[in-house]
């Protein structure tokens, strides 16, 4: 029932959502989700709590509502409040009452959809096949399998998209064209009917007999022969992946151009299905860890070997990754956030380093969580160090020296960070493109000097001492209408 009502609600939201504005296809959306709600209440015999039902009605008003207002600042707080809604439907239906709810407690709400994940991997293993007893081990096979399919779906997906090569490869395998809309609308489907999955599942405490729990693990939840068969198709599919890579990424523009495609169009394309593949290959192993059964306290050295092996195929392609980027840099300049994006993928690659150690030396889960925090806090401290919007703009201005194309409008828009760097870019020979450059930092300093205190900080007020005696030198700027900006 749980898997039925989900996956119809993914299909819903792919027809009702994709590459389309939110309307009255929002409360439409809604109206169905509190329907297989009550449907599922009904099927298991429970019943809702008043509080939920009463929380009904501003969960109808505010998704109702984008249906009559346009404003894009209303439609994000009504969609917001929605979902912050629903989420406090699923807390209180059959638990605690709202009036005891403290402030705390509303603020933890906003997490709660990451308690949906272990009743997801439960009800998805579960809903397909029990474990009664002592099993043949052709059962454990059929398993594995049917555990297999949706994540070898799923890589396959994201490989093709991500790689043209790779995407020609498998299309002239099982004869059809993989698109990129496709690929996105199964991946769409698949991700909201997994969250509705996971959010019934934790709602209506689907659990089945059998469950061994200890310290919050889950014991012997799925057997030893269906991890090989999973983390060995896996491995295989990653391997056929790499060894594409190897062969035309890493191998020359030449075996590219030979397969019918320029570099460029190679390389451009890719990234993010490549950080989809780590995430999911991240969370796939946590997962399995905890829920793999183990012998004699530990996992058995094949899952050992297939996990480590997966880490360091994952590390391969987050390096193809990491390549693709600084290629799309090259030719199209360098951005914030494609820099937050190279820095992200190291952080992955430590954790995934430490993933590895804890997987080979069998360690204990508590060692790796505090590795992957100190990692994250010393992500976010080496980026306040580094002071992204400074960089970026001199490496946009290092670029420009070397080829003479720069993107003077993204280049204006930086932080105050950068002003050091957008001051001294003034001198430059490109007269349009520095006269809108000028344009924009007159119009800025005009602006500076109108923050209130509350708005106080140093990079800010820097940016007004800088700016105030240049003002005048800017001021034959102010009435500069662009034409042609160079690239």
């Amino acid at each position: 029932m749980i898997s039925g009502v989900s996956l119809f609600l993914g299909v819903l939201f792919n027809y009702l959502f994709f590459d389309k504005i939110p309307g009255i296809s929002f409360l439409i959306f809604i109206l169905f989700v509190i329907g297989g709600f009550i449907l599922i209440s009904k099927f298991l015999g429970k019943s809702l709590n008043r509080e939920a039902l009463w929380l009904f009605v501003p969960l109808l008003f505010f998704s109702a509502m984008l249906s009559v207002r346009a404003s894009l600042e209303l439609m994000f707080l009504n969609i917001a409040g929605s979902l912050g809604l629903l989420l406090l439907v699923a807390e209180v239906s059959f638990g605690r009452k709202l009036k005891s709810f403290f402030i705390f407690d509303y603020i933890k709400i906003v997490f709660l959809p990451f308690k949906f994940l272990v009743p997801l991997w439960r009800v998805l293993y579960l809903l397909v096949f029990e474990r009664p007893g002592k099993e043949k081990t052709s059962s454990h096979i059929i398993k594995g399998i049917a555990i297999t399919v949706p994540f070898f779906f799923i890589f396959l997906l994201l490989f093709s998209s991500a790689d043209l090569i790779f995407g020609k490869y498998i299309a002239n395998i099982i004869s059809i064209e993989i698109s990129e809309e496709a690929v996105a609308k199964i991946m769409l489907i698949l991700v909201v009917s997994m969250v509705f999955t996971g959010a019934y599942s934790y709602i209506f405490g689907e659990r089945k007999k059998g469950e061994e729990i200890q310290n919050g693990r889950f014991i012997g939840f799925i057997g030893r022969i269906e991890s090989y068969i999973l983390f060995g198709s896996v491995n295989i599919l990653f391997l056929v992946f790499i060894i594409i890579q190897v062969a035309y990424f890493f191998g020359g523009e030449s075996n590219i151009v030979s397969a019918g495609f320029t570099y460029a169009e190679y390389a451009r394309r890719g990234f993010f299905e490549l950080i989809a593949v780590a995430l999911i290959s991240l969370i796939l192993l946590l997962l399995a860890d905890q829920s793999v059964s183990k012998e004699n306290g530990g996992h058995s050295a094949a899952f050992r070997f297939l996990s480590a092996a997966l880490i360091v195929e994952v590390l391969v392609i987050m390096f193809s990754a990491y390549t693709r980027l600084s290629l799309y840099e090259e030719a199209y300049g360098f951005t914030v956030q494609r820099l937050f994006s190279h820095s992200f993928i190291i952080l992955l690659g430590v954790i995934f380093c430490l993933l590895a150690y804890k997987t080979l030396q069998d360690g204990g889960e508590n060692s790796f969580a505090f590795g992957a925090f100190v990692a994250v806090n010393l992500f976010v401290l080496g980026m306040n160090m580094l002071n992204p919007g400074a960089f970026i703009a001199r490496r946009n201005l290092e670029r420009y020296d070397a080829t003479g194309k720069l993107d003077v409008q993204y280049l204006s828009g930086l932080s105050d960070d950068a002003m050091p760097e957008l001051i001294g870019a003034i001198n430059s020979n490109d007269n349009e493109a520095m006269s809108y450059l000028g344009r924009e930092l007159y119009r800025r300093g005009r602006l500076e000097s109108l923050v209130k205190w509350q708005s106080w900080n140093i990079a800010r007020i820097r940016a007004v001492k800088m700016l105030e005696p240049k003002m005048g030198e800017l001021e034959r700027f102010k009435d500069y209408r662009p034409e042609q900006l160079a690239k």
